[in-house]
């Protein structure tokens, strides 16, 4: 069999289902395979929306995520896609093709060096000359993209060795049990229950890391008595209702986690699988730490003391640390008592709809098990600190990397990763305009995923941050208000509109037994103040 098709089967037996990208000349050889390997190719608007897309399938189910398409152009079109899954941590792989080796150097169509371009942003990037190492450079990239901690890695290949006749046998697949096993140290571990176990009260916070750990994580909860905040990566890992939940912290906070951070109550701060980056610490802010005991464990080295001096960091697991931590920690006599609201009652000072309201809706017209992933941009400050996500829903995000647009392409990858789950994408008019066209590939998949645009008809981040930084903006940055719903239709995509908070009742039936994805445009005339003040103190700190 040709190269071409070996790689889809070595794929294919390293559990790869999908394959997302746009087909080219140079990397032609690789999507006629297709043909004799059972895999999906999901055909995208743009190659930066495949990049996405298999982002956010990799990041939420934890597989290998595959993006194919053109060198040159295609790679640079999919590199804030490559970016973002370097700052998710998530597992993907990138395969372009690559012009014929005889004509290197000759200024061919697309000759473009791809291995150095995407070097930055990859754990691995290499363009592969010789026929005889496909197999062992693909088998070697997909290891390291799935070794922790998980990362993008490219792999180069010129369509005439593609063509070639395959040498040898595909490799295994590699064990991920072995593969991506990280055991904690028992000293550290012994160290962390003992400070634990010496403090009164304290605090857990969640991160990105503690996807697939939230039973255990609320049970550790429960038997310290010890409330929860999540970081922005981490919403959703703990039912917004869990009795010890104290909701978002960092980049927009709720009130609640704000208040018992800043209070003198934890003595102690238990931080479970997050970098510590700027939007989880409101800008770095040594209020989280100062006067605790510290316990940090990731299965990222290079994160634990990196941001906080720690009093124990356990470079591990979570699967392995938290049941050591169950079984050894004591059992606390107190209860804490979680605020009954998290965020202080609203108070209208805006016109229009309002945002904080709809969001604050939003869980008891979506189904419970609802996937919400986020895209970038004011509205996330609402997002973050007001929509709460019930037992058995989720949230994605990367407000590490913040790129507009992201989750618009990405919620087909979310899709992707569990049709079984409702997905809603939250996303402004801004972000609509950069990737909106994939909601078209959502559609031509018969994808029954929400989008919900909020429409302000400006940018407002843009808007705001400029008045407080500058005392002074532009008018470029608001724009003439175009109907995306009206736009959506034109291109068979069912679409409705929110004018005022009332409209919120009519999205159950609209939602119900949807065959493709569907539009609800959410019009707000932007002018509810957001809870943006930490973002932008951090610009002029």
């Amino acid at each position: 069999m040709q190269l071409a098709e070996a790689i889809l089967r070595y794929l294919k037996v390293s559990d790869v289902q999908y394959l997302f990208g746009i087909p080219a000349g140079i990397i032609g050889p690789l999507y006629d395979s297709l043909i004799d390997v059972d895999m999906t190719p999901i055909i995208t608007k743009n190659e930066a929306g495949a990049a996405y897309m298999a982002a956010r399938y990799a990041s939420t189910s934890g597989k290998l995520g595959v993006c194919v398409g053109a060198g040159a152009v295609g790679v640079s079109n999919m590199m804030n896609g490559i970016a973002d899954a370097m700052r998710a941590k998530a597992p993907l792989l990138i395969i372009s093709g690559y012009i014929n080796r005889w004509q290197m150097g000759k200024g061919a169509i697309q000759e473009l060096d791809g291995q150095d371009m995407v070097r930055s942003v990859t754990k691995y990037s290499h363009t592969v000359m010789d026929e005889a190492d496909v197999m062992s450079e693909l088998d070697k990239a997909v290891r390291i993209a799935m070794t922790p901690p998980c990362g993008p890695v490219y792999l180069s290949i010129p369509i005439d060795v593609q063509r070639l006749e395959l040498q040898g046998s595909i490799p295994p697949p590699a064990n991920l049990a072995e593969l991506q096993e990280v055991k904690p140290d028992v000293a550290e571990l012994e160290r962390a229950s003992g400070l634990i176990n010496k403090a009164g009260q304290g605090l857990i916070m969640v991160g990105r890391g503690g996807r697939g750990f939230s039973a255990e994580i609320m049970a550790l909860s429960e038997r310290l008595q010890w409330p929860i905040i999540t970081t922005p990566a981490g919403k959703g890992i703990v039912p917004t209702d869990f009795a010890l939940n104290l909701g978002n912290y960092g980049f927009s906070s709720t009130d609640a986690a704000s208040q018992y951070v800043n209070s003198d109550k934890p003595s102690c701060v238990l931080i479970l699988g997050t970098s510590l980056g700027e939007a989880s610490t409101c800008n770095f802010n040594e209020v989280l730490i100062r006067g605790r005991s510290v316990i940090h464990v990731d299965r990222d080295a290079r994160e634990l003391g990196k941001v906080f001096k720690t009093d124990a960091s356990i470079y591990g697991d979570l699967k392995a640390v938290l049941p050591y931590l169950l079984e050894h920690s004591q059992q606390s006599s107190a209860r804490f008592q979680k605020p009954s609201l998290l965020n202080e009652p609203y108070v209208q000072n805006h016109t229009g709809l309002s945002l904080r309201l709809f969001l604050e809706r939003l869980k008891s017209v979506m189904p419970a098990n609802t996937r919400y992933v986020c895209d970038i941009g004011e509205f996330t400050n609402f997002v973050l600190k007001y929509l709460d996500i019930p037992q058995g829903g989720d949230f994605e995000m990367n407000l590490d990397y913040g790129a507009m647009g992201s989750a618009v392409a990405g919620g087909t990858g979310l899709h992707a990763a569990d049709p079984t789950r409702a997905v809603a994408v939250i996303a402004g008019d801004g972000c609509f305009f950069m990737n909106g066209m994939e909601i078209l590939t959502a559609k031509e998949y018969r994808m029954p995923i929400v989008y919900f645009i909020i429409n302000n008809a400006m940018l407002s981040y843009v808007e705001r941050g400029q008045q407080f930084l500058y005392k002074r903006t532009i008018p470029d940055y608001k724009q003439e208000r175009i109907s995306i719903a009206e736009m959506m239709r034109v291109a068979g995509v069912n679409a409705m509109s929110i004018d005022r908070l009332e409209d919120v009742e009519y999205i159950p039936a609209f939602v119900r037994k949807l065959e493709g994805p569907c539009i609800i445009e959410v019009n707000t005339d932007g002018s509810e103040p957001a809870p943006i003040l930490d973002r932008l103190k951090a610009l002029v700190k």
